[in-house]
């Protein structure tokens, strides 16, 4: 429930001026939004000792006798999450006005009482249903208890909730997860039900559980549903690229990339060219490329030597662990790498081109080449080279030989 300043000014513990009560909201860490020219808070925010004072005075206010306090219920009040609590305050708030008019839950509301109330609070949970449950709630309850009444965790000695063995839960989940993720959810509840008689397992209406799958957080349902790979990529938040913290040729990354179309080298065979590019990270700039039959370590140190000739040496070099990228002849002597660790003859090791030129090889995380500023910048240029006029009848698709002419 949303309060302004004005609400507890004067109260215990609380400033008597405006003023003094924004400081004294910031001082408790408790969070003000500005609204039309005036500061509002949650009452859920607000110390305990606080609430309960301004509980009790807009109890007083209406002209009902407060009651007496229940402290366990409050305890029940406090455990509960703010939403919970500010959904409890504001019903508690709408049953006082029902109470102080007459309402109560043996007596058939009016149409008038019902219209008052929509006039107060809107008509955001004041249909005439809700209103009969609230009442219900609150009866015979002291109205200084009605916020822990109106709770829905409430024990108010009605039904208590149905009981579901941890077996037939378990089988219920696994069903799910096993069968595709489209299965309806009634079939893997009819499937437990049909068990539950010979296992002895506590399995109640469908309605039920039903309720408590929908309870489940979003990301435990994704993870029975799809797996718990699926679910961690659907719901981790992306990692946002900031490149103004960056230098030029700070961080450079290579990739090398097979075109999709057919050459001939001179040589009479077809082959489909790859592509060996160095890409400026802060940029996105290509700073050089070379074509090659295929991927090797011999071109890569070449296109490295002729971009620091023209650019000048650059710091790091990000790229993935291919066998031209991560060879001696390119990385030969670097700190850490994932190729080849803790493998191959014992000996001197060669030492390779970023060595001498003092360049920082770093390389990705296996199966994870897409991080790279390179990769990306290959799958914007695919479609803006691949399918260029010039191609036609030599376009690869995916691995096609061209008929020769």
């Amino acid at each position: 429930m949303t309060l302004r300043v004005a609400d507890i000014v004067g109260l215990p513990g609380v400033p008597t001026t405006k003023r003094g009560v924004r400081d004294w909201l910031k001082a408790h860490q408790v969070t003000v939004d500005f609204d039309r020219n005036r500061f509002t808070f949650e009452i859920a925010d607000l110390p305990l000792a606080v609430r309960r004072a301004y509980e009790l005075r807009q109890i007083e206010a209406s002209g009902l006798p407060a009651g007496e306090y229940d402290d366990a219920a409050h305890d029940r009040l406090v455990a509960a999450t703010p939403a919970m609590q500010t959904a409890a305050l504001r019903k508690a708030k709408i049953a006082r006005f029902l109470v102080l008019r007459g309402g109560s839950a043996d007596v058939p509301l009016t149409g008038e009482l019902v219209a008052a109330v929509r006039s107060e609070f809107g008509s955001k949970g004041t249909d005439k249903m809700t209103l009969k449950r609230i009442l219900k709630a609150v009866a015979g309850v002291d109205p200084i208890n009605f916020a822990p009444a109106l709770l829905p965790e409430y024990d108010r000695g009605g039904r208590p909730k149905a009981e579901i063995s941890p077996e037939a839960w378990s089988f219920f989940m696994t069903a799910i997860k096993k069968a595709a993720p489209t299965w309806p959810l009634r079939s893997a509840w009819k499937d437990v039900r049909d068990l539950a008689e010979s296992q002895g397992w506590a399995w109640p209406p469908y309605k039920t559980v039903l309720r408590r799958w929908d309870a489940l957080s979003e990301a435990q349902k994704r993870a029975a549903r799809f797996g718990r790979d699926n679910a961690v990529s659907s719901l981790n938040m992306p990692v946002k690229r900031d490149l103004t913290s960056i230098r030029p040729l700070e961080w450079v990354s290579l990739d090398g990339r097979t075109l999709g179309f057919w050459v001939d080298f001179g040589d009479g065979k077809p082959v489909r060219p790859v592509m060996i590019a160095l890409v400026d990270s802060a940029s996105h700039y290509v700073l050089g490329y070379e074509l090659e039959r295929s991927e090797n370590a011999v071109a890569t140190a070449r296109l490295i030597r002729n971009v620091c000739q023209i650019h000048g040496i650059f710091d790091r070099l990000y790229t993935d662990n291919g066998a031209a990228f991560a060879g001696h002849l390119v990385a030969g002597g670097a700190k850490f790498k994932w190729r080849g660790k803790g493998k191959g003859q014992p000996g001197v090791k060669p030492l390779g081109v970023c060595y001498h030129l003092g360049i920082e090889p770093i390389f990705t995380v296996p199966k994870n080449a897409q991080a790279k500023i390179a990769e990306r910048t290959f799958a914007t240029l695919s479609r803006d080279i691949d399918d260029r006029p010039e191609f036609e009848g030599a376009h690869a698709g995916q691995a096609r030989i061209p008929e020769r002419r």
